[in-house]
């Protein structure tokens, strides 16, 4: 996922990296995925668009482990 605009905070990879060695891919052919959509997508949500409410657009969604993309 790329997250571009002038409050990201650039110049760095935000997420676990799990390797590309075979026994740690997907399958064995797919990188694995290390970070939920949501929590990059709910992080603009409170941060840059003010709604603090995430359950209301993404329901059942609990983990609010942001990754400080966003500039205060």
């Amino acid at each position: 996922m790329f997250a571009m605009g002038g409050k990201i905070r650039g110049g760095k990879v935000y997420g676990d990296w799990p390797g590309l060695e075979r026994e740690q891919l997907y399958e064995q052919r797919d990188l694995n995925l290390t970070t939920d959509f949501r929590s990059v997508l709910g992080e603009l949500v409170v941060r840059h668009l003010g709604n603090s409410d995430l359950s209301k657009v993404f329901p059942g969604f609990e983990e609010q482990k942001f990754r400080g993309l966003f500039e205060a």
